[in-house]
C-alpha cells in the first residue's frame, strides 16, 4: 500500500507537505503540490476517503438497507436518495437484503454499526410485525446509548413507533378499484406481494372494499419476487381474467411475459399495475404512478436534518403523494374534422423532438401535424409576411418576438377558451409573465422556456494546483465568476497562449454569428451592469458609461477565445464538449450537446448563474394563429405538448420544460442537473426593453440587428467601441421613440 512516505521521497518534499496536499490544509506553493499530485498518480495513490473524514471528526454517511435490488422502485428510490445525499455532503452505503429472512437484516445492521453512519434508511424485508420488532430491538442493541442513527422505515410501514416515509396505497387499491367498475369488468384478478408487509395490505384492504360495491369477482393471488411465476401460473387454471390488477411493477411484468408465452395472442392485454413514474412513453401497462424518486430525495433529506439535528428523530409521519393515472394524452380534442394541423418552430434541438411527438398526438387525435422546420432570419421573415393567405395554425414565437407579433399575428387563447387560465398555475415561476401574457392577455403558452447559464470545467475550478497557481498570481480565490470583470480574468488564466501552464487552450467561448446573436451576447453583460435596457429615466442609450464598459468586457475575450467564434448555441455546446474551453455562457435548451457521445466533458461540468445574476432569457412559446381555420385543435395540440407528462418526456431527450412537475423528476434532473437552477432563474431575470407601462409592442428583430452589428464591427475592430455605440445609438432614435 502506497503511503505518505513514499509519495515524499518521490515528490522531494516533507511528509507534512505531502500530508497538506492530500488533505488540502497548508499554505503549500503550487510547484509542490504539482510534485506531490504528479508523484501520488505515478505510484497509484488511492485516498481513504472514511478515514480522511474520521480524521476530519465528520462522518457524514448514510446507509440504505433494501430488498432485491432488480426492482426498478427501488432502484429509483436508491439512485434519488444517493443523488440528494452526495449533493448535500453525505456518502451511501447500500446494503441488500432477501425476503423476509431476518438474519440478513440483523447482517446488514452488524455491518453498518463500525461505519458510524448518522442515519438509516430501511426498506424492509422482514415480514411480520413482531420478527420484525425483535431484529431492529436487538440491532439497537450494537450502538453505545446516545449513538444509535437516526432510522427511518421506507414503503413498508413497520408494527411498531418508528419514524416512517411511504405512499397510500391504500388509495392506489381503491382507484384500481374503480378503474374496474368503470370498466364494468366482471372477473378479474387481484396479484399482491406478502399481505405481512403494510403497503401490500394497504392495497389490498383498498381495492377489495371499493370493488365489493360491485358485482365483480375477484381471484387474489399472493407471491413474491422468487416465486412470482409459479404463483402466477395459477392464472392459467381456470378461465382468463379480463384484466390484471396488480401492486408490483415486477410481478406485472412477469404476467404480461407468461401471458404472451402461453396464450400467444397479440391482443393488448388490460394490466393495472402501481409504478414508479416512467418520463417516456410507455404502452404495456395503465399505470398508477408513485414517484419513488421524491420518495428517496424525500428520506434523503429526513436523514440530514435528523443528522443536524433540524428535525426531532421519532416524529416522521410522512405520505409522499403519489402521481396516480397520469394521462398521456390529457387535453387531446378528438376531433370530427380531422384537417392536418401546420406547425411552424426554429430549427433547434426541441423542433425535431415535437415533430416525433406529434405522432402521438396524431395516434389518439387522428389528426396529422406538419412540423416546419426553419432558421431564426427565415421564420422572421415568414412571421412578417403572414397574412390572411398563410395556412399555418401553430406559431412557435421566441420570447423576445413575443411582445412584436403577438397582437399582429395570434389569437388571444381566452378567446378560444375562455377557462385557460388555471392552465398557467402548473407552468414555473416567473414563465407566465415572460411567456405567455402580453398587456394582459394570454396569448400563447411557454413550451421550451431556458436561460442564460455559465457551464464551466468544474474538475479545472477544483484543482488544487490550478487554485494555488490562480491564487500566487491573483492573491484571490479561484471560484466561478460573480461579475464579467471576473469573468475575463479566469478566462485569461485558462488560455495557453497568455499562461502556458493552462490545462485547455481558450478560456471561454463566444457566440457571435448573426446579428441577433451577437446583441443577445452583448445583454447578457450589460444586464449585469443595469436591470433593464432602459435606465432610472425611461430611456435607452446604448452609447452610454455603463454600455461602454459591457461591449469592451465582451471585446477582451477576443484574447482569450478560439479565432473562428461560434456561429450558434448548438456550435457553442459542442465546442465546450470537445474540453478545449475552461467556460461557456450558453442557453439551457442547448445545453443538452455537453453531454452528446462524442463528448470529453461528461462528469466534469459545473454550472452556475451567469455573472450579474440577472440572466438572458430564451426559448419560446406556442400560440394560435389568428388564421388558423381550427383553432380549438391548435389550442388542444399547444395544451397537449406544453403538460406534464409531455413536456418531462420531451426534457429528457433534450428540451426543456415548464412544467413546475418535471423539476421534481428524478432522472431528468440526475441527467441534467443544471435545470433546478434554470428553474429558479426564470423567478430572477429582469432584463426588460421597455418599462411595462408603455403598454406597446417591442421590435426585437429590428433592435438586435442594429445592436448585433455594432457589436460584431467593434469585435473584429472595423470601428472603435465608442464609435460603434455612438452609431446604433443614432439608428435605434430613427427607429424608435427613445422615451416610452
Amino acid at each position: 500500500m502506497v503511503t505518505i512516505k513514499d509519495i515524499a521521497k518521490l515528490a522531494g518534499v516533507a511528509q507534512g507537505t505531502v500530508s497538506n496536499v492530500l488533505n488540502g490544509k497548508g499554505n503549500v506553493s503550487s510547484e509542490k503540490i504539482r510534485r506531490v499530485m504528479d508523484a501520488a498518480h505515478e505510484l497509484g495513490y488511492v485516498p481513504n476517503e472514511r478515514a480522511a473524514l474520521l480524521r476530519k471528526g465528520l462522518n457524514n454517511s448514510l446507509a440504505v438497507i433494501m430488498p432485491d435490488s432488480r426492482a426498478r422502485q427501488y432502484e429509483d428510490f436508491y439512485l434519488s436518495f444517493k443523488n440528494y445525499a452526495s449533493g448535500h455532503g453525505f456518502t451511501v452505503t447500500r446494503y441488500l437484503t432477501n425476503e423476509n429472512t431476518p438474519g440478513s437484516e440483523m447482517e446488514a445492521l452488524t455491518e453498518i454499526r463500525p461505519l458510524m453512519v448518522r442515519g438509516i434508511a430501511c426498506i424492509s424485508a422482514v415480514a411480520g410485525t413482531n420478527c420484525e420488532e425483535a431484529v431492529y430491538k436487538e440491532g439497537s442493541a450494537f450502538w453505545e446509548e446516545g449513538e444509535m442513527p437516526g432510522l427511518v422505515f421506507i414503503d413498508r410501514r413497520p408494527g411498531f413507533e418508528a419514524d416512517f416515509i411511504g405512499f397510500d396505497y391504500k388509495a392506489a387499491g381503491a382507484g384500481m378499484a374503480r378503474e374496474a367498475i368503470l370498466r364494468r369488468y366482471s372477473n378479474v384478478c387481484l396479484l399482491t406481494g406478502n399481505l405481512d408487509y403494510s403497503n401490500e395490505a394497504d392495497f389490498y384492504r383498498g381495492f377489495m372494499d371499493t370493488i365489493g360495491r360491485s358485482d365483480c369477482q375477484v381471484m387474489h393471488i399472493q407471491t413474491d419476487s422468487f416465486r412470482r411465476y409459479q404463483n402466477i401460473m395459477q392464472i392459467f387454471n381456470g378461465p382468463m381474467p379480463q384484466a390484471f390488477f396488480i401492486s408490483n411493477y415486477g410481478f406485472a411484468e412477469s404476467v404480461k411475459d407468461l401471458c404472451l408465452t402461453f396464450y400467444g395472442t397479440d391482443a393488448p392485454l388490460d394490466i393495472y399495475t402501481v409504478s414508479p413514474v416512467f418520463t417516456m412513453p410507455e404502452n404495456d401497462f395503465k399505470k398508477y404512478e408513485m414517484d419513488y424518486r421524491q420518495l428517496g430525495k424525500v428520506a434523503a433529506e429526513t436523514l440530514i436534518r435528523q443528522a443536524q439535528g433540524r428535525e426531532k428523530q421519532g416524529s416522521c409521519r410522512k405520505l409522499v403523494e403519489s402521481s396516480g393515472f397520469r394521462d398521456w394524452y390529457s387535453n387531446i380534442i378528438v376531433s370530427k374534422s380531422k384537417k392536418p394541423l401546420n406547425v411552424i418552430t426554429l430549427d433547434s434541438p426541441e423542433a425535431y423532438i415535437m415533430r416525433n411527438f406529434s405522432k402521438l398526438y396524431t395516434k389518439k387525435s387522428g389528426i396529422d401535424v406538419n412540423i416546419c422546420i426553419y432558421s431564426y432570419d427565415e421564420i422572421y421573415e415568414a412571421f412578417n409576411a403572414m397574412d390572411a393567405s398563410a395556412r399555418f395554425d401553430v406559431l412557435r414565437l421566441d420570447v423576445t418576438w413575443l411582445s412584436w407579433f403577438a397582437e399582429k399575428l395570434l389569437m388571444p387563447l381566452t378567446d378560444i377558451d375562455p377557462g385557460i387560465e388555471p392552465v398557467l398555475e402548473g407552468f414555473l415561476e416567473g414563465t407566465p409573465g415572460h411567456y405567455a401574457r402580453i398587456h394582459g392577455k394570454i396569448y400563447a403558452l411557454p413550451s421550451t422556456p431556458s436561460v442564460q447559464i455559465l457551464y464551466y470545467r468544474k474538475d479545472l475550478f477544483e484543482s488544487p494546483i490550478y487554485n494555488r497557481m490562480y491564487f500566487e498570481q491573483f492573491r484571490t480565490e479561484l471560484a466561478p465568476p460573480e461579475t464579467f470583470s471576473e469573468f475575463n480574468r479566469i478566462a485569461s488564466f485558462f488560455t495557453r497562449a497568455v499562461n502556458p501552464m493552462s490545462p485547455v487552450e481558450y478560456g471561454a467561448t463566444i457566440t457571435l454569428g448573426s446579428t441577433g446573436v451577437a446583441g443577445s451576447e452583448f445583454l447578457s453583460r450589460l444586464f449585469s451592469h443595469q436591470e433593464n435596457l432602459y435606465d432610472g429615466n425611461q430611456e435607452i442609450h446604448l452609447d452610454s458609461e455603463v454600455s461602454l464598459q459591457s461591449l469592451k468586457e465582451l471585446i477582451e475575450v477576443k484574447r482569450y477565445t478560439a479565432a473562428d467564434y461560434c456561429n450558434w448555441w448548438t456550435n457553442t455546446a459542442r465546442s465546450f464538449a470537445e474540453g478545449n474551453f475552461a467556460m461557456a455562457p450558453l442557453y439551457s435548451n442547448y445545453a443538452s450537446d455537453l453531454l452528446g457521445h462524442a463528448s470529453n466533458v461528461v462528469g466534469k461540468i459545473g454550472y452556475t448563474m451567469m455573472p450579474g445574476a440577472n440572466p438572458v432569457i430564451g426559448g419560446g412559446s406556442l400560440g394560435v394563429s389568428k388564421y388558423s381555420e381550427h383553432p380549438e385543435d391548435a389550442l388542444s395540440f399547444i395544451k397537449w405538448m406544453c403538460s406534464e407528462p409531455i413536456s418531462s418526456a420531451a426534457s429528457l431527450l433534450g428540451s426543456t420544460s415548464p412544467c413546475k412537475r418535471t423539476y421534481d423528476n428524478y432522472e431528468v434532473i440526475h441527467n441534467f442537473p443544471w435545470m433546478n437552477l434554470s428553474k429558479k432563474c426564470f423567478a430572477l431575470t429582469r432584463g426588460n426593453r421597455i418599462p411595462e407601462k408603455a403598454g406597446m409592442p417591442f421590435d426585437e428583430r429590428r433592435f438586435l440587428s442594429i445592436l448585433g452589428m455594432a457589436v460584431k464591427n467593434a469585435y473584429s475592430s472595423v470601428t472603435t467601441p465608442e464609435d460603434a455605440l455612438r452609431n446604433a445609438q443614432e439608428q435605434f432614435e430613427k427607429y424608435f421613440q427613445c422615451k416610452f
